[in-house]
């Protein structure tokens, strides 16, 4: 068997020995079922679970991608699993911020538009290492991050939030320092979503996002990440589903199931010699175009390595089986990415694996969390314009805070797939957010606040204005906005009236805790003696927030959009 030597990560001589072995013994069965990675939760029960123990048995699996559940459980059912199964799993997990975007009990990393805020990028490594430790300690091997996509279209419903920023060169940097740390800790990064899924405008779980882009295009913005990373050593990549007319005539054939995408362009074109992984398959805008195990065999002619989220993997190895007899694959080529899969393994440590502990799990998965969120948060705080302190030469003025609560929902269904649920704290207006708090126990009696819904706006505007003293400084804290584009992200026509009514005729420092494209249809910002953006919600950006308009702390993050850009002609500061 002629051995792959030109994959990004370092392979031992003991590594390709160990994989030769392991495929000598193999069934053309097995080398197949080797290719496909199915869904797995830890919260599904024991049904869910015999049938994945079924298809371990049955089909030779290569790997399992887990989503909800949680860390004890999953851990408990990956030594199950690779108790059963004669050649290890790969166990992978969307993990773009850390376990806790898939499993409960664990805290959360920033979303990657907050990390794109951070300059320094030894910040984001250690965070990148973090994740690492946290996923081998339930046993995941491979993180379906980071997303590298170059996020250009401030309407994107999908990305948006998940992308680094709109600057294809910061993407990059950020990128590489979170590849860094994930696979300096032996646990594979994988580059998402290949050519590039930033300039998009619908939703690639619903239906076919159109790129109408030459690859000249292409080249200049949206494959620059994907060539950095590949040249720094990134294991694997992940296939989007996307519609590319000018790379492939089929309207129909996503990229994923693109020949011309999958093998010229990124194996031949752009020399990628690492794993090369699927998008999930299960998703719409391929699996409703094909009977069931059309699209993985799709998918396997298309180039890729492995079949990511098979939905019925018995007629997906009768239909790869049946395009082997009519040669239109090798069982030489199905071979070698067995192979290259099973080195892969090797180097997760996968060939020694023991048995997880589960004793004291949710308390190792989190105990680095919070100190390397406090930095990255603090180190994301971004004064966009103006300055944002509160203290006067020799005093501090009486404060109104005006907490102004958006249409939104931090636990909103549907912001990513296959069932996630994004977990908050609800709608805050019944009682003071931390932030408010904060500011309430420094001020003492200078402090006042009023609370404000979205919907309520209308009928308490005007008592509101004329509540407010023309000496008195305002802060205005915008709250629950929604984390994708449409619907302008909660942001109702009535608070974007409001708030450009407050800027001309106060003292206005604006604190903003959310996406900031949302600010895209304001008016009047330049009004503003402040605009501080802190992007999520929660006990570190609230603090950080509080610090900065006390003087306390110098926020030293910077925007990773262009506000300027995204404002109408007017409107920019």
């Amino acid at each position: 068997m002629e051995i792959p030597l030109e994959i990004p990560i370092n392979i031992t001589d003991e590594g390709r020995e160990w994989a030769l072995q392991m495929l000598d013994g193999m069934s053309l069965d097995q080398q197949i079922g080797q290719l496909i990675h199915v869904a797995a939760w830890s919260n599904k029960g024991a049904d869910h679970e015999h049938e994945i123990i079924r298809q371990i048995n049955e089909h030779h699996l290569g790997g399992l991608i887990f989503f909800q559940g949680n860390p004890k459980h999953q851990a408990e059912l990956v030594n199950l699993y690779q108790s059963k199964s004669k050649v290890p799993l790969m166990i992978s997990i969307d993990g773009e911020w850390g376990l806790g975007m898939r499993l409960e009990g664990c805290e959360s990393f920033p979303y990657q538009m907050t990390l794109g805020a951070i300059q320094d990028l030894e910040l984001i490594e250690e965070m990148g290492k973090v994740i690492a430790r946290q996923m081998k300690r339930v046993g995941v091997t491979l993180n379906h991050a980071p997303v590298i996509d170059v996020n250009t279209n401030p309407e994107n419903p999908v990305i948006n939030f998940r992308s680094f920023g709109q600057d294809k060169k910061a993407v990059a940097q950020r990128a590489e320092a979170y590849m860094r740390g994930l696979q300096e800790e032996y646990v594979l990064a994988c580059a998402k979503h290949f050519p590039g899924h930033g300039d998009t405008a619908v939703d690639s779980h619903v239906e076919l996002p159109l790129l109408d882009k030459s690859k000249a295009e292409l080249k200049e913005t949206e494959l620059y990440p994907f060539k950095e990373l590949f040249e720094k050593g990134i294991g694997s990549v992940m296939v989007a589903h996307l519609q590319l007319p000018q790379l492939e005539p089929d309207p129909q054939r996503a990229s994923t199931l693109s020949k011309a995408i999958v093998t010229d362009l990124l194996k031949k074109e752009m020399g990628f010699k690492g794993l090369v992984i699927t998008d999930a398959l299960d998703m719409r805008t391929v699996a409703d175009h094909y009977a069931p195990g059309k699209v993985d065999v799709e998918a396997l002619l298309a180039g890729n390595d492995i079949l990511l989220f098979v939905k019925d993997v018995r007629q997906a190895m009768v239909e790869i089986k049946q395009v082997i007899v009519d040669g239109k694959i090798s069982e030489k080529e199905i071979a070698q990415r067995c192979l290259k899969q099973l080195m892969y393994k090797h180097w997760m440590g996968l060939s020694k694996f023991l048995p997880l502990s589960t004793r004291h799990m949710e308390e190792d998965v989190n105990k680095e969390t919070a100190l390397v969120n406090d930095r990255l948060y603090g180190a994301s705080l971004t004064l966009i314009h103006g300055e944002a302190n509160l203290k006067a030469p020799n005093t501090i003025q009486k404060t109104h805070v005006i907490s102004l609560f958006a249409d939104g929902d931090r636990a909103e269904k549907g912001a990513l797939s296959h069932h996630t649920l994004l977990k908050g704290k609800g709608n805050e207006s019944q009682s003071l957010p931390l932030f408010e708090k904060l500011l309430s126990e420094h001020l003492g009696e200078n402090f006042k606040n009023e609370k404000l819904r979205f919907d309520d706006i209308q009928q308490q505007k005007q008592s509101i204005l004329n509540k407010l003293d023309s000496e008195q400084e305002v802060v205005l804290a915008i709250h629950d906005v929604k984390l994708k584009a449409p619907d302008n992200f909660g942001i109702t026509q009535h608070i974007i009236d409001f708030i450009s009514e407050l800027l001309q005729s106060k003292k206005v420092h604006l604190v903003f805790f959310g996406n900031p494209y949302a600010l895209a249809n304001m008016s009047n910002l330049q009004h503003a003696h402040s605009i501080l953006m802190a992007y999520q919600e929660n006990t570190y950006t609230y603090k950080y927030a509080a610090e900065a308009l006390l003087g306390r702390y110098k926020p030293i993050g910077k925007l990773p959009v262009d506000i300027n850009e995204i404002w109408p002609a007017g409107h920019g500061l």
